[in-house]
């Protein structure tokens, strides 16, 4: 009893972050630095997880997010700008749009630039420094808010090496698509360090028709700094310092093209976007704590803070017509759209909405490990208080069209279009048990959280924020989120898993100006079923999930395709369900022979089916606007997605094949037959994107111990497809692009 006591005293001294289930009791500390959501318990956690380890992100040598995350079934992608910058990632049905309905982190820390106040994630950490990616969904995630329904992802970046250790990566290929990275590290007795720096640059294959540049340049620096005690102390603890600053230049516009403009040349920009750019900041900084302080039982206290600055300056009207109005009939609105592809002369206004982060908190784990009997117990308790804002100004500026090229007329006041500020504030709970006995794992849990939003909105009139037209509105809410996981193991080999939870995602800042009411918390009963079976040759998971709404979400953003206001509404019932499958079978595998190749083939395929549950009428955004009836499918969530991949793999060499399938998506709600983008079918009436076929190819050869070659190839076949219809525009995949570069380990 005394014991317990003593645990549960520890455990309500800290406060939370998101660690891995240490199995051995004589763990130092150099080996729990890296925080782990999944790590090596994919096959005993009670929910679908997934752990994409170092190794197998250097086979495939892509940059891209979006085209590794596809190898993941349960993901749904939207293509944007094409290198995976801003990806816009849903997990089993959530929207993709901005990756704003999943819960995303960096190390076990929330990255969003303001997770609860402004979720949206224009900004997104840069994957070729990323030496890892899980993905969490089901059960299991209830101890990684706030957005529970549909899963988390945790991106592991370098972590501190055990001994002496540096790599250098340097590329280069089509598009001047460009990528340096080094990083250095070492282990002491008492201090360990890593610094790394990189950069992922290109010059973009979009096509401006003054020529200009279309690409970007992304630069990052980090480093971590760990102190820690000796190995031979009966107490372990360790202090580790990481910092992070990002920069971002891009010529990027939110601008894609009409159907006709899109067949005669997809990669084309209209002119009217030559002056658009995003500028990025971000910093981070955290300092996390770590100790076992008795057999069993480990605590890790984080605090941490991170600012981000992003002004995206971008054409918003041209001749007076909005961008909307003229991809929505060219014909009718011809002056603005020849003003928008610089063949006639006429006014442009641009909007750049500069917008300001932060996001600060403590939060804190403490994790048990006890043995009664027969029975294995691992107690999870956490905390985490958390503060976000976003500070949101948007300016109009206006331009004039003069033979093609941009002129700058008149220059608006700070404010002119939103003026506004975000705060939230939450403090978060869970308690997680797994019991065992024998093969049979039980992992009830309860989650509880309470969110503050205060919004203030000082109109387009006060850039000095005096408070004239000021209009405020305050959200109090709280949640209680009950879970229970179930994992049983028939032999080392073979296992089933289930759960049932309640998911929850915040209603997001309440509305000054909405004539629909506040939004409700969205809520859903989650429900899971699947088998693992990993023996030999063979690895496989098959899931089954139902995820049961109320009050589904829908968002206004123009990135969603919506007027621009940011206010959330609810959209009634909803119910989403499918199937997840995942296979790897070697083909040269023979039980105990020593293959000097392997030959790997994968299958990652994914069906989910989302209708809405009744009828009501829609207020706009990424829902679009009007009546929707009861079963009308919800937009944006692919039916059918499929990646295969086949690999030659040796000692010395390495080739991967990989296919990605996108199935036909449906881009507005409803029943009836699909329209897909075609000659004299108006923007408006679409309502489905056609199916595509995407094959990539990845190559590595190691010259001698420390160093080797590698080249990829995307889109061998070169395919034009339409990947997306938004923000605002037709938009293509990247064409067949090649890419070479030197890998050095010393």
């Amino acid at each position: 009893m005394s014991r317990l006591v003593l645990v549960w005293i520890l455990v309500f001294s800290g406060v939370e972050i998101f660690g891995q289930e240490y199995k051995s009791d004589s763990l130092t500390v150099t080996n729990i630095e890296q925080i782990t959501i999944v790590g090596d318990r994919t096959n005993s956690i009670p929910g679908a997880g997934q752990f994409l380890n170092h190794r197998t992100l250097e086979k495939l040598n892509q940059p891209n997010i979006n085209h590794v995350l596809r190898i993941i079934p349960g993901v749904n992608i939207r293509d944007e700008e094409g290198f995976g910058l801003r990806p816009n990632i849903g997990l089993r049905g959530t929207p993709v749009n901005r990756s704003a309905r999943i819960t995303l982190m960096e190390d076990g820390i929330l990255i969003a630039p303001a997770p609860y106040a402004d979720p949206s994630a224009y900004y997104f950490p840069t994957f070729t420094r990323m030496q890892g990616v899980e993905v969490l969904k089901g059960s299991s995630q209830i101890e990684y808010g706030p957005y529970t329904i549909g899963g988390a992802v945790n991106l592991l970046s370098t972590a501190i090496p055990t001994s002496c250790k540096g790599f250098a990566l340097l590329s280069y290929g089509s598009f001047g698509t460009n990528q340096q990275r080094v990083w250095i590290g070492d282990s002491h007795k008492n201090f360990d360090y890593v610094f790394e720096i990189n950069r992922f640059a290109s010059d973009g294959f979009k096509e401006l028709e003054n020529e200009g540049k279309t690409g970007f340049d992304r630069r990052d620096v980090m480093g971590k700094l760990r102190w820690h005690t000796d190995e031979n102390k009966n107490i372990q603890q360790s202090v580790t310092l990481k910092f992070l600053n990002t920069t971002e230049d891009g010529q990027e516009t939110y601008l894609g093209l009409t159907y006709e403009d899109y067949k005669v040349n997809p990669l084309r920009r209209y002119a009217g976007t030559q002056k658009d750019f995003l500028n990025m900041k971000h910093n981070h900084i955290s300092l996390s704590h770590t100790i076992l302080p008795i057999k069993g039982l480990t605590i890790h206290t984080t605090a941490y803070y991170s600012f981000t600055f992003r002004n995206w300056d971008r054409a918003n009207s041209f001749g007076g017509k909005s961008i909307q109005l003229i991809l929505s009939d060219p014909i009718t609105n011809q002056e603005g759209y020849q003003i928008m592809a610089g063949r006639s002369n006429g006014s442009v206004e641009a909007q750049s909405s500069d917008r300001t982060y932060f996001s600060k908190g403590l939060q804190t784990n403490a994790q048990y490990i006890f043995t009664t009997k027969k029975l294995n117990h691992t107690l999870q308790f956490g905390l985490r208080y958390h503060l976000d804002q976003s500070d949101r100004y948007a300016t109009s500026s206006t331009y004039n069209m003069s033979n093609g090229v941009l002129i700058q007329t008149g220059i608006g006041f700070r404010g002119n279009r939103e003026n506004q500020i975000r705060n939230a504030k939450s403090f978060a709970s869970f308690l997680s048990y797994d019991v065992r006995f024998k093969g049979l794992k039980l992992s009830p849990g309860l989650r509880f959280e309470t969110i503050n939003f205060d919004f203030r909105n000082f109109g387009t009139t006060d850039n000095a924020r005096l408070g004239d037209a000021l209009r405020s509105a305050e959200n109090n809410l709280y949640v209680v989120l009950p879970g229970f996981g179930a994992n049983y193991e028939f032999n080392q080999n073979m296992s089933v898993f289930g759960g049932v939870h309640k998911g929850f995602s915040p209603p997001g800042m309440p509305s000054v100006s909405s004539t629909t009411g506040q939004a409700k918390v969205e809520t859903s009963v989650n429900y899971e079923l699947g088998c693992r079976y990993n023996k030999g040759a063979i690895n496989t998971q098959l899931v089954v999930f139902l995820n049961d709404y109320k009050n589904i979400l829908g968002s206004d953003n123009v990135s969603g395709g919506g007027a621009g206001t940011g206010d959330m509404f609810n959209a009634g019932n909803a119910n989403i369900h499918g199937l997840e499958m995942a296979v790897t079978y070697d083909v040269l595998y023979r039980k105990g022979v020593d293959a000097a190749f392997k030959l790997p083939v994968s299958i990652a395929y994914t069906y989910t089916y989302a209708v809405f549950k009744e009828s009501f009428i829609n207020g706009g955004g990424d829902l679009g606007s009007g009546p929707i009836q009861k079963n009308d499918v919800i937009p944006f969530i692919t039916p059918h997605l499929l990646t295969a991949s086949i690999a030659i793999e040796h000692k010395k060499l390495n080739a991967t094949l990989t296919g990605r399938y996108t199935g036909i998506t449906r881009v507005k709600p409803g029943r009836n037959e699909t329209v897909l983008p075609s000659d004299n079918v108006l923007y408006n009436d679409v309502n489905a994107i056609a199916g595509f076929f995407i094959m990539d190819v990845s190559f590595n050869y190691s010259m001698s111990r420390n160093l080797s070659v590698f080249a990829t190839s995307n889109n061998v076949t070169n395919n034009n497809s339409i990947v997306a219809n938004l923000p605002q525009g037709y938009r293509p995949n990247m064409p067949l692009s090649f890419n070479v570069g030197l890998k050095a380990n010393f």
